[in-house]
């Protein structure tokens, strides 16, 4: 094959358009939420019929929190001189005012709430759906309570140990047994599929062994180049997670992992879903948080990058050619669920 190169630095964006995990449900019970996400403060509320919208969290008037302010009906309130926003971002009253003044309004964020989490889509409109396992609906699907933790590099470094054949058997002590399968299965996908053995003799990969099997076959797809699922399919055992990455101010990368498994079909499976749940996202976390703990400072070093790395050079190419559709600086479009 000829050689290909790996793509300069200021050519990835600092937060690609993509689906995020903006908050678990059950924090949108009571009152507005405000957290800073992607470079900026966002809130988020449930409206009186319980739909959820999301948008920049500072009145557009004189900046106020609108996290501090409450939900009245279909709208928000802001807390310093009482402008209310309505779903998509309109102001729709300022007490005392004639009429309502064109800069009066927020910017709005798509928004999607699923197993008891809200996502939301960087961009004015999702340029995806909110991605979920191809041969699953999510209907049929319990999600465990997320576990987290912060790689020590950018986004797309992250991303890219998809495609990094190298590191498996180093970091995460998986021997191939056959050459990856990478391909793109829709738009704004990638994916790696693979088949190997579990030879490491960490106690998690001992209990592994025995429960599970020695064998496994990965799946990982990567959607926007932030928004990761992944299922292993071992002998004895089918798992299912996502992880929802974040970029971080400091260049490092928050990543939020979900656990999935299958709903009971009978009130005993139902039962024991906790504790099913439970064990799964132990030996997911303790697999990736490994990984975290290997690795520190990585850094993007594309002169660096050569014939063994070319399924992570193919990855980087993709991911900085995938479209862009952030706000422009005039005009906000409307963004509810």
């Amino acid at each position: 094959m000829p050689p290909i190169k790996a793509p300069p630095l200021e050519c990835f964006p600092a937060y690609p358009a993509s689906w995020y995990l903006l908050c678990e449900s059950r924090e949108l019970k009571t009152a507005p939420l405000t957290k800073r996400l992607l470079g900026r403060d966002l809130v988020a509320f449930r409206t009186a019929s319980g739909k959820i919208a999301a948008m920049d969290a500072h009145c557009s008037h004189l900046g106020a929190d609108l996290g501090c302010g409450k939900v009245l009906g279909e709208s928000i309130q802001c807390p310093f001189h009482n402008w209310r926003y309505d779903l998509d971002g309109r102001c729709v009253e300022i007490p005392g005012a004639g009429s309502v003044p064109s800069f009066a309004r927020q910017r709005c964020y798509p928004v999607q709430e699923r197993h008891g989490y809200v996502f939301f889509f960087n961009g004015s409109e999702p340029l995806f759906a909110l991605p979920f396992f191809f041969d699953a609906d999510p209907e049929g699907f319990v999600a465990a309570r997320p576990f987290r933790y912060v790689a020590d590099c950018t986004w797309f470094m992250n991303s890219a140990h998809a495609f990094d054949t190298q590191h498996f058997a180093a970091v995460h002590d998986r021997e191939l047994v056959a050459p990856p399968e990478v391909d793109c299965p829709a738009p704004f996908a990638r994916r790696n599929r693979y088949r190997a053995r579990v030879v490491g003799r960490t106690a998690l990969d001992r209990c592994l062994q025995k429960v599970a099997g020695p064998m496994v076959s990965i799946s990982i797809t990567t959607w926007g180049g932030t928004f990761v699922l992944v299922t292993g399919a071992f002998d004895r055992v089918h798992s299912r997670f996502i992880i929802a990455t974040r970029p971080l101010e400091d260049g490092t990368t928050l990543c939020e992992g979900i656990v999935f498994a299958p709903k009971g079909t009978h009130a005993l499976a139902r039962m024991f879903e906790p504790v099913g749940l439970w064990v799964r996202r132990l030996f997911t976390h303790g697999y990736l948080a490994d990984e975290t703990r290997r690795l520190r400072s990585t850094e993007y070093r594309p002169l660096s990058l050569g014939a063994n790395d070319r399924d992570m050079i193919e990855f980087f190419q993709w991911v900085v050619s995938l479209p862009q559709n952030h706000h422009e600086s005039a005009g906000v479009e409307a963004a509810v669920s």
